[in-house]
């Protein structure tokens, strides 16, 4: 799968520009994000999605691709894909330092143990409008409507994984770690940065203003690897599961052309 999503991420960018081709110009938008991202990892138990130690916040930048005009109107003529879809490109950055299992008292290296996720990430998402675009951009009302849409997405990330133990990282030690539980000593944890991919699937509201737009939206976001925390214990069945995501957004985005 992850030697796929580079010639799909391909596949999509023809297949938006050949339905839109027949339009006469494109139009664009910009914006900026940011919200709490909830990571789902090996430092944890399924149930207990997401510990609050495992959120960070994460924020970035979106460009929007609108497969119409900024002087759109029904004499320029329309399709169904210029109508409900767009095309957004977005970067964004998040850091969290502290991923690690709830304080029990019942382990002592497991609470002495933490984990660190820098990942830097790269995403081409499909916008679906549940409303018609040309309604909701007739720049004369644009104030005050409101659109929900829907969207998936692939993703480029470059992840920097650490293990702690008592604040002091595992990087440059030899295996086996014996400040480890046994299932992590040996084989098991992996600290050099990876080029990961993932694939998205959210929802969201747009919310029209005066001269800016607002946006909310949730998504999942699954990562084709298990090791963007640093760790697989891959004869654990506990641990079987890829690593993933759930990310919560507010957004700003300037629409070029609006008065």
């Amino acid at each position: 799968m992850k030697k796929l999503l580079p010639k799909l991420c391909v596949f999509i960018l023809f297949f938006f520009f050949t339905n839109a081709k027949a339009q006469t110009s494109f139009s664009s938008e910009v914006g900026v994000f940011f919200g709490p991202a909830m990571f789902q990892t090996d430092m944890g138990l399924s149930s207990e999605f997401a510990a609050q130690n495992q959120a960070t916040l994460a924020f970035g930048i979106s460009y929007y691709l609108k497969f119409f005009g900024s002087q759109y109107n029904w004499r320029s003529g329309s399709s169904f894909f210029s109508e409900h879809f767009k095309l957004k490109a977005e970067l964004s950055y998040m850091n969290n330092t502290n991923v690690g299992f709830e304080p029990s008292g019942t382990s002592v290296k497991l609470d002495a143990m933490k984990a660190q996720i820098k990942l830097y990430n790269a995403g081409l998402n499909l916008e679906y409008y549940i409303l018609e675009l040309e309604d909701y951009a007739s720049f004369y009302k644009s104030s005050g409507s409101i659109n929900p849409f829907v969207t998936i997405g692939v993703h480029y990330s470059y992840s920097q994984p650490d293990i702690l133990v008592d604040d002091v990282s595992l990087k440059g030690k030899e295996e086996p770690y014996t400040e480890l539980i046994d299932k992590w000593q040996e084989d098991a944890v992996f600290l050099d940065a990876e080029n990961i991919f993932s694939a998205s699937a959210g929802a969201g509201v747009r919310f029209g203003l005066d001269q800016v737009d607002f946006s909310l939206e949730g998504r999942y976001q699954y990562y084709f690897s298990d090791v963007v925390e640093g760790l697989n214990a891959a004869d654990d069945p506990a641990n079987k599961s890829n690593d993933s995501m759930v990310f919560f957004t507010a957004g700003v985005i300037y629409v070029f052309g609006k008065n």
